[in-house]
């Protein structure tokens, strides 16, 4: 079958399955009163400063929620002219950009990256037999790490989309074979918006503007705080802490503002499957193929869920649906529809508290109230295939790849069989969720919220068995990577003693203070003190350099205060352990007390263990602003 003729064969499949789909009969009326009653009581309680909420269908407007202040100091009101950052809700833009080049024969997504941009640099091992095409990139399956610190918080505000580039590259490099597994990365979506510039000759922003904005009548928004953005914008809170305006490094990443009353156009272009208002933008089987995930392992063992050209699914009681989640600090944005009940949803907050997600769930909820669920038939697992999901899982193919050597040390998925069926742990200490086989290797999880995502079953290049989770973009590694009991709980345990040691050390360093003034008085030293202090200052220092790169700061990406003390402990700690090592040697003996000896000599093999571990990961000497 020739290349060609394969796209149109799924094209065609997609539009028979959407025109299935539309037969679906419309879902009941909203509770409108009730659904503003549990807005405002989530509100109230966590805080949110402001937000708008819409529901609506294809052709009209169904609920709309204006409530709260878009800014706390001038006790600003939001109305339906507020407009928000919506952060990667951005993305869905630049593949509705790229479909409109497709659609007019100027780009394919097959196409390669370094024939289409070969100034831009990139590291691909397999390039010669699996090139990163077009649709890695919108997919997110290019194998991509993510922004670093420095991207996060670099000022774009000045800077072209060519020249921005320029900065952090190494985030662009395979660490898996492109078209494997999917890993949500701000690196690719620059890189096409970069391909559409070189293709139309105009900058990013204006061909959004002039090819989707205007003929959807979103002309208020914007990619730069201009415009109504200088006047109408929503100022984001942490807590109650104002964040200043991102000036993004690469705007197509995240950059947009917008009110929900216009991002819902776009939405509803989607849901027509790419008509809006009679006027035809998008052929609907490049729509069809926006919402289609194609070139991952689970994607091609047979999922229908995952994350499609910048746009992921969300299933609730079997029913897919689809749109995409912005997030920054201090803001979260949302938007999801599904055209055959004919309904959509946006929400957006000028906060990152844990509201935003109550939200979710409420308005979805009340959305899907009274409609039937469509969950497939249960597939009857063999004992054999049963066995082949059952195991301990690690984290793998991390979206940021320096947050690996924490994720190692507290995630673990596991999945087991209890009276026939098959449960699954996502993480030690979470809930155990049912999982209900819709084939040899498709399960779906089975949420108590009514949420009903993919998990996929397939092998990696080394055979061995990994679950690609549909979860959404937010996931921090949607794959895990089956191993035995002991590799899976080892880790586990000797990360949580080592840190259970690093606290137990602080304290006893204190303990060890008033010992030695006590003895001191007395004309007597304490035993082994160089020892104890190293131990002491190792401790300090790891727990120090852990506290500050578990905070969300813009400034751990330049040189700061705070990216300097990491610096600083990276290496005091690993140089404390090694003096520890040594006064271990020299006081040994002269250590009374058997229980003081082997407490001592614990602390120092742990002390090896987390520096030779943080060693591997390259943390040693960490100058997180490069």
């Amino acid at each position: 079958m020739s290349s060609r003729l394969t796209p149109l064969l799924t094209s065609l499949l997609l539009v028979l399955t959407h025109t299935v789909t539309v037969a679906q009969s419309a879902p009941p009326a909203l509770a409108a009163e009730q659904l503003t009653r549990r807005i405002d009581s989530i509100q109230k309680a966590t805080a949110i400063p402001g937000l708008q909420v819409l529901v609506f269908t294809r052709d009209s407007l169904l609920y709309r929620r204006n409530a709260g202040l878009r800014n706390l100091t001038d006790r600003t009101p939001v109305t339906d002219q507020t407009l928000f950052p919506v952060a990667s809700v951005t993305k869905s833009f630049v593949a509705a950009s790229a479909l409109l080049l497709i659609q007019q024969g100027k780009l394919a997504l097959t196409d390669e990256l370094k024939t289409l941009a070969p100034e831009i640099s990139f590291s691909n091992p397999w390039e010669a037999t699996d090139p990163v095409r077009v649709a890695h990139l919108l997919e997110h399956t290019a194998g991509f790490d993510d922004w670093s610190p420095k991207a996060y918080a670099y000022d774009g505000s000045r800077l072209s989309l060519k020249d921005g580039l320029q900065i952090t590259p190494e985030s662009r490099t395979c660490r898996w074979r492109p078209g494997t597994f999917m890993s949500y990365t701000n690196t690719g979506p620059p890189l096409v918006a970069r391909i559409i510039e070189k293709k139309t000759g105009q900058e990013f922003e204006s061909f959004v503007r002039q090819h989707l904005l205007r003929p959807l009548g979103m002309n208020r928004a914007t990619f730069r705080r201009d415009g109504a953005a200088l006047t109408d914008l929503a100022t984001g809170y942490t807590g109650q802490q104002a964040v200043p305006y991102w000036h993004l490094l690469l705007r197509p990443a995240g950059g947009l503002n917008v009110s929900a009353l216009e991002l819902m156009s776009f939405v509803q272009l989607l849901m027509n499957r790419g008509s809006y208002h009679g006027q035809q933008l998008l052929a609907p089987a490049l729509v069809d193929r926006m919402e289609t995930p194609v070139t991952s392992l689970a994607a091609r063992a047979g999922a229908t869920q995952g994350y499609g050209l910048h746009n992921f699914t969300t299933a609730y009681q079997g029913h897919i649906l689809h749109g995409h989640d912005g997030g920054s600090t201090g803001l979260r944005a949302h938007y999801l529809y599904h055209s055959g009940l004919n309904r959509g949803i946006i929400i957006l907050v000028n906060s990152d508290g844990p509201g935003f997600n109550q939200l979710k769930d409420a308005v979805l909820a009340a959305v899907m109230q009274g409609v039937p669920p469509q969950l497939p038939p249960v597939y009857p697992l063999s004992e054999t295939q049963k066995q082949a999901w059952v195991g301990h899982y690690r984290p793998s193919n991390f979206r940021l790849a320096i947050t690996g050597w924490f994720l190692g040390l507290t995630e673990l998925l596991r999945i087991r069989e209890e009276k026939g069926n098959l449960l699954m742990q996502d993480g030690v200490g979470s809930e155990t969720v049912p999982l209900r086989p819709v084939g040899a290797n498709q399960a779906l999880r089975m949420d108590k919220r009514g949420y009903t995502a993919q998990v996929t079953l397939v092998q990696n290049e080394a055979g061995e068995p990994v679950v690609a989770r549909s979860f959404g973009s937010g996931i921090v590694a949607n794959t895990a990577t089956k191993t035995s009991a002991w590799r899976a709980w080892l880790p586990l345990i000797l990360g949580h003693v080592s840190l259970l040691l690093l606290v137990v050390m602080v304290f006893m360093g204190f303990g060890w203070l008033i010992r030695g003034i006590r003895l001191r008085r007395r004309g007597r030293q304490l035993s082994a003190l160089p020892l104890r202090v190293v131990l002491v200052v190792y401790a300090f220092s790891y727990l120090v350099m852990g506290l500050c790169l578990n905070m969300s700061n813009d400034t751990l990406g330049v040189v700061s205060p705070l990216s300097v003390l990491v610096f600083i402990t990276s290496l005091l700690g690993p140089l404390a352990a090694l003096g520890a090592l040594l006064g271990l040697v020299r006081s040994y003996s002269r250590i009374p007390g058997r229980t003081d000896r082997l407490f001592l000599s614990v602390a120092v093999g742990s002390a090896l263990l987390v520096v030779g571990y943080m060693a591997a990961w390259g943390l040693v000497g960490l100058r997180i602003w490069q």
